[in-house]
């Protein structure tokens, strides 16, 4: 079994995915403070891990590559998805700040409605290339 750079890369950042979600899991459980850079760099390295396991490469051929037509097919509609589930947790994001804390967060709810006029925007925005 030959190992393909696709195979290295999830092996890697799978590994430092596990690291870094183990190390605030237990930062956590020992009652310290996990913070902005716990957070990030797990959820970083859980997105490139991810990646590394979806995409391949033409060369290689272990999978569908970016740059070729399913992988732009992918990407357009995985796009689109990703921004329903996103707003949609904002919306759930500002109605637990409501009911569990009984306060309303003006940066949130800005950046929810900023989701909201996004897509037809950049709908509106590509369309006009093509009038």
């Amino acid at each position: 079994m030959k190992m393909t750079t696709r195979k290295w890369g999830a092996a890697l950042f799978g590994a430092g995915t596990a690291i870094a979600a183990g190390f605030t899991v237990y930062k956590w459980l020992t009652g310290q403070s996990v913070g902005f850079s716990e957070l990030t760099s797990t959820a970083i390295l859980l997105g490139s891990f991810l990646s590394a396991i979806t995409w391949g490469s033409r060369e290689e051929g272990d999978g569908p590559a970016q740059d070729e037509e399913l992988g732009r097919h992918i990407t357009m509609k995985s796009a689109k998805i990703s921004y329903f589930i996103l707003t949609g947790l904002l919306l759930a994001a500002l109605v637990v700040e409501k009911w569990a804390f009984g306060r309303e967060n003006m940066a949130l709810i800005v950046v929810t409605c900023f989701s909201m006029i996004v897509l037809p925007l950049t709908e509106w925005i590509v369309s006009r290339q093509y009038r």
